[in-house]
């Protein structure tokens, strides 16, 4: 939180306005109180990932290969970021000999082939010459490759020439075609020193790179998302080693949630609508998420709110909100609350639960509707708009 007292006029303005009950004040109270909140949310958050990032941690100092499953939300970016800037700064506390880890960040896409990530080809003023994939682009610079998001591609089928390689043994991964050069076999395989290499053999002639013994290859995937974009083969997955990242408990999730909330006044609605959002997708094992997808939603309707207000006529004369001094179990404000809750609720996670079959669909609104976390006429619109949001 901001000191007031390292400003001389800030503090002498804020002890007149408490003198005086000025709204200054109070506005100040307020945005303390919010900042508290979300530094308790944060607190919070990272308790959580604690042991989960331990196991990240060891994870990665002891594999070659490591993935962080779990659902859309629940900060597996977030958790790798944090994890990869650490090894960097301590590397000899992991066990690593180099001065710094450096890492190159890809997020898969649909179309992506082997070519696209190992090594392809392009034409070049009429002749064919090869082109480094992602993956040997990072072997060439020494750089730790990490996956984001490794169900949106097809990876048994971009990494299926590779999967001997990713067993630690050596393997032909196409040919080197370069202007005036003779044609000559690229291979991927694994050294024994720290950093990675890239040989130039004459005998016979060829091209080796060389992942180094302190090389990673990291990534994330969505299980639940995988259901419905592409789901990883046996034959690969189990060349990872699999660290689970589950969703926060309703428990944490209301402590997250109370530090994304400015409105003081409605803080424990928010806490008690969205909390019980957040239970009903948890309680329905396919349609899981983390507190990610859903902390924006109180601004969302705060915003609204915010809106509405200096849209709405004054009261004589009176330029404050008309809307803020509403309480918010008036009728007419409460109706507008929940269609803003419902607005904000599909434009966060609209785009996923539009993926959903229509028998796990029906199963998430039995479960909003038991937890009425929102108006059934709400739970009706939000499912007539998710047609427009099927791609």
């Amino acid at each position: 939180m901001s000191n007031p007292f390292a400003d001389t006029e800030a503090f002498e303005a804020l002890r007149t306005a408490a003198l005086d009950g000025d709204e200054a004040f109070e506005r100040y109270r307020r945005r303390e109180a919010a900042s508290a909140r979300r530094q308790v949310a944060r607190l919070v958050e990272l308790q959580l990932s604690a042991r989960i990032e331990r196991m990240v941690e060891v994870a990665i100092a002891a594999s070659r290969a490591v993935l962080l499953v779990g659902p859309p939300g629940t900060g597996k970016t977030e958790i790798l970021e944090q994890i990869v800037d650490r090894i960097d700064r301590d590397p000899a506390r992991y066990g690593f000999t180099t001065e710094g880890i450096d890492a190159a960040w890809v997020t898969p896409e649909e179309e992506w082939t082997f070519e696209k990530l190992v090594l392809g080809e392009t034409v070049e003023d009429g002749e064919i010459r090869s082109v480094e994939g992602d993956l040997l682009q990072a072997i060439a610079k020494n750089q730790w490759l990490v996956l984001d998001e490794t169900n949106r591609a097809d990876m048994d089928r971009v990494l299926g020439g590779v999967l001997t390689w990713l067993s630690g043994k050596k393997v032909r991964v196409g040919s080197r075609r370069a202007a005036g050069e003779p044609i000559v076999p690229v291979y991927l395989e694994w050294t024994d020193q720290a950093e990675c290499q890239v040989r130039l053999l004459d005998t016979p002639p060829s091209v080796e790179y060389a992942a180094g013994a302190e090389w990673r290859l990291l990534g994330t995937y969505n299980a639940v998302d995988a259901q419905r974009v592409f789901r990883m083969g046996q034959a690969l997955s189990r060349r990872f080693k699999h660290v689970p990242v589950p969703p926060a408990s309703p428990q944490d999730f209301e402590r997250i949630i109370a530090g994304h909330v400015s409105d003081e006044d409605r803080l424990e609605w928010f806490v008690d609508r969205v909390t019980r959002l957040y239970a009903a997708h948890l309680s329905v094992e396919d349609a899981q998420i983390g507190p990610g997808l859903l902390i924006d939603v109180p601004a969302y309707v705060e915003k609204g709110l915010q809106m509405a207000s200096y849209d709405r006529p004054s009261v004589e004369g009176d330029n404050s909100s008309a809307l803020a001094d509403v309480s918010p179990t008036d009728d007419s404000e409460d109706a507008f609350i929940e269609e803003l809750l419902a607005e904000a609720y599909l434009v966060s996670v609209g785009n996923l639960v539009a993926k959903y079959e229509p028998d796990l669909l029906d199963e998430l609104g039995m479960s909003i509707a038991r937890s009425e976390s929102l108006t059934p006429a709400n739970w009706l619109w939000v499912k007539e708009n998710l047609h427009a949001m099927r791609a």
